[in-house]
């Protein structure tokens, strides 16, 4: 009894250790000061594991497998976050197409007024929801007599994305050189915004692919192995001995590091920005003029 009460921790402790590596945490608890989360954050987070906690209480109860409890508490605390990675790959090309068709607009309004700071104000009526907060923050900053490197730079940040840094640099630039090719400028921009969008929503067609066949792959194998679990005793006798156990332990071990390998392998490639602060837009506008 001891042995088996033993092997259950194990397997516990292995698949903790699974979820706090797939978290990209250290397999050893570190002290850290505690962060502030908002209250939605954390009743989602007891919801998840209540929910986690009960369905591991009721495989337990159906295959009498503590292993399997233990399995099933780390499936449902880990499915949110593989399944992530489909949203903010989508969320990504959502704001690369926000930032392409703003920009066509800008260039179009850069067209009948007179120069920048007329033109951004004109965008705000028909701008993409996802931009209509920053972009109303970069108004009233430059309606403030913010200087243009500032407001531009905050405005990059509040976006963040590389594609929104692009549009950032052109605007500084142009605005420093007084060079009357804002249009010009917005409109190469544009463009490159387009062919940038196109080929990401390609990817992304590709990547939802390889998702839905992860997902249903990891499905259908825990919907067999409940079902055998529950339905066909007989096959799966000799996983209710201790050594079984151990074994089935090994099993889900293996089971989840291999989804999560899956959901990785579907996750979107990072897209690191170039511009943090006023400074590097100063530097990056420098770089350019120089060039």
């Amino acid at each position: 009894m001891t042995l088996f009460v033993a092997c259950v921790l194990a397997a516990c402790l292995g698949i903790i250790g699974i979820i706090r590596t797939a978290r990209g945490k250290s397999l050893l608890p570190a002290r850290v000061a505690a962060t502030r989360h908002t209250m939605a954050d954390r009743e989602g987070t007891a919801r998840q594991v209540t929910i986690a906690l009960i369905v591991g209480v009721v495989v337990w109860a159906l295959t009498r497998w503590p292993v399997a409890g233990a399995m099933a508490v780390a499936v449902v605390l880990l499915w949110p976050k593989l399944a992530r990675s489909g949203a903010i790959e989508k969320r990504s090309v959502a704001k690369i197409e926000a930032i392409a068709n703003w920009t066509e607009s800008l260039r179009d309004a850069a067209a009948s007024e007179s120069g920048l700071a007329q033109a951004l104000p004109a965008t705000m009526d028909g701008a993409p929801a996802l931009l209509r907060r920053p972009l109303r923050n970069l108004i009233d900053a430059i309606d403030l007599r913010t200087p243009l490197p500032i407001a531009l730079a905050d405005f990059a940040d509040e976006v963040d994305d590389r594609g929104a840094d692009k549009v950032v640099i052109a605007l500084s630039l142009t605005a420093q050189q007084q060079s009357g090719n804002l249009k010009r400028v917005l409109t190469t921009l544009a463009a490159n915004t387009r062919a940038e969008l196109e080929m990401r929503r390609k990817v992304l067609t590709e990547r939802n692919g390889v998702r839905r066949q992860s997902n249903q792959v990891a499905i259908g194998l825990l919907a067999l192995a409940g079902l055998q679990a529950v339905f066909l005793r007989g096959w799966v006798e000799p996983y209710s001995s201790v050594y079984g156990q151990m074994v089935l332990a090994a099993l889900a071990a293996v089971y989840v590091a291999l989804l999560v390998r899956l959901q990785r392998l579907a996750a979107p490639e990072p897209h690191p920005r170039f511009l943090s602060g006023a400074a590097a837009l100063t530097q990056a506008a420098g770089r350019e003029v120089a060039q």
